[in-house]
């Protein structure tokens, strides 16, 4: 997680695949390691958004259905 320069505080960056190619754009080592850890992070913590996308999916078509 990256931290706030004015404030200190940590900053929650939602890891889209803009973020991670304009780190490696980048070309900063450091920050590339620190941006792959906290997507390891975040896959372990809350877990493939393409699989919650096709469950999200399937629950508007079952409430679609019902109306």
């Amino acid at each position: 997680m990256s931290v706030a320069p004015s404030t200190g505080n940590p900053v929650f960056q939602p890891l889209y695949a803009v973020s991670i190619h304009r780190c490696i754009a980048g070309g900063q080592l450091q920050q590339m390691k620190a941006l792959a850890s906290e997507a390891e992070k975040q896959l372990a913590e809350h877990g493939d958004v393409r699989a919650a996308l096709e469950v999200l999916k399937a629950e508007i078509a079952k409430a679609e259905a019902k109306h």
